[in-house]
């Protein structure tokens, strides 16, 4: 049985204000149940991911939670996404849900073009 790792490296990442900001403005948004998806083609050969999660969400531990469950989805389904687009996800105030539930929000939040 051959298994392929799939990574979600450090170049996947949005981490300047002004790559949040271009989502922001330039970007295609959509809401994904308590998720706000903002996509944007970046030219480059391989998808990014951005997370905003704001205080009112909960505190540390259900942020962080929320966190790593919305980098795995994106890491289990980025070969899903069409190559080269950048995904910006706002959390708004919910309870956490699964790993299963936050894939499918981030695939029908990003494959709508």
């Amino acid at each position: 049985m051959i298994r392929l790792r799939i990574f979600f490296e450090r170049k996947q990442r949005l981490t300047k204000k002004s790559e949040f900001d271009a989502l922001y403005t330039q970007g295609i948004k959509r809401a994904a149940g308590p998720l706000l998806v903002h996509s944007s083609k970046n030219g480059l050969e391989f998808s990014r991911l951005g997370l905003s999660v704001p205080k009112r969400v909960g505190n540390a531990v259900v942020r962080n939670r929320i966190r790593r469950l919305c980098r795995e989805a994106f890491r289990k389904n980025q070969h899903a996404f069409k190559e080269g687009v950048d995904v910006l996800l706002t959390i708004r105030p919910h309870k956490p849900l699964t790993l299963a539930e936050y894939e499918e929000l981030l695939l029908s939040g990003v494959n709508h073009e």
